[in-house]
């Protein structure tokens, strides 16, 4: 598969998902419910054994690297040059949210790659879990004891269940970043589902809780309000260390600023001479996250390696930016 084929898969999610991103969004049910505290024992002791073959499989695929399997957490690479799927398979983009660093303190940010149609759920989740994004400024809250386990969907929503979540808090985690974890992982299950903000369902294998790192777990969780927990600005497209031969780069992302206008600048990735610079308006009439888009013919710039940069000024004279590193080849 080459370069622009990739590219292309990439442009075609985004325009599929992100418009579901944009749906009005309820804050995560934390109540109990009028039965009493849940119970996943009866699910357990039906699914145990088929759970059980799951997990060895892919704790085997976790500390083997063996060959890519529906259970195996193949983590695609980036499309750049030379970039394929195993075993010939076709690449197939997926979404996964990662925290980062806003002047409103962390907050979520997406981040698009390529994966075997086979393993894209259990790469999704491993990834977000571990924290394995393409981007170094990204990272994962949740604690390294946590595993990805098991996903299902069905007409009540998705359930993912994971072992060893802790159901406290862990010592020396805020509130906020607990529940930034929880959300974390519920917009990479709902993005993986690609129905909107379907209810999610979060468990622990072999456990009866009604937290998981704190936060109340009685009731699927659909996530908070984009302003509450998105990064106000974030790049789509393209993709870290991504290679641009051609000499046309079209970036592409989300940003949600009370000016509504996002600035993108391409400069060198040592120092910060600008070779490029676009604004971009973005449309009126909604509160979540809206589009922006800027293209850049960079046909007359030199080889190398360049920071894409997309920035929103806030109100209160803070600035927000997402960054991508690209190689410019001849």
């Amino acid at each position: 598969m080459n370069d622009q084929t990739v590219r292309d898969l990439l442009h075609e999610a985004a325009d599929d998902i992100e418009p579901r991103d944009r749906l009005d969004a309820i804050r995560a049910a934390t109540a109990s419910t009028s039965g009493g505290r849940r119970t996943h024992r009866g699910w357990w002791a039906a699914g145990g054994a088929g759970l059980l073959a799951a997990s060895i499989a892919t704790a085997f695929a976790l500390t083997t690297g063996g060959a890519p399997q529906s259970t195996g957490p193949d983590l695609a690479a980036p499309p750049t040059s030379g970039s394929t799927v195993p075993d010939g398979g076709t690449s197939s983009p997926v979404a996964v949210y990662f925290v980062g660093d806003t002047a409103a303190g962390p907050r979520l940010y997406r981040e698009f790659r390529a994966a075997d149609p086979d393993s894209r759920v259990t790469s999704a989740m491993v990834a977000a879990l571990r924290g394995d994004a393409l981007d170094p400024d990204y990272r994962s809250l949740w604690p390294s004891t946590t595993v990805f386990r098991a996903w299902s969907t069905g007409p009540d929503g998705i359930t993912v269940t994971l072992e060893g979540a802790p159901v406290e808090r862990p010592a020396g985690m805020s509130e906020q970043d607990a529940q930034l974890a929880m959300e974390q992982l519920v917009r990479t299950a709902q993005a993986l589902e690609g129905q909107g903000r379907v209810p999610v369902d979060v468990q622990v294998a072999g456990a009866v809780t009604d937290t998981i790192l704190g936060v109340t777990t009685t009731t699927p969780l659909t996530g908070s309000p984009d302003a509450d927990v998105l990064a106000p600005v974030s790049i789509s497209d393209p993709v870290e260390e991504q290679v641009v031969g051609d000499g046309q780069l079209t970036v592409r992302g989300r940003a949600l600023s009370e000016s509504r206008v996002v600035t993108t600048r391409i400069q060198r990735w040592e120092g910060t001479f600008v070779v490029a610079q676009e604004v971009d308006r973005l449309r009126a009439g909604n509160d979540g996250m809206l589009e922006f888009t800027a293209t850049f013919d960079l046909t007359d710039v030199p080889a190398g390696q360049y920071a894409v940069v997309s920035t929103v000024e806030h109100s209160d004279g803070t600035v927000d930016s997402d960054t991508r590193r690209i190689t410019v080849i001849d």
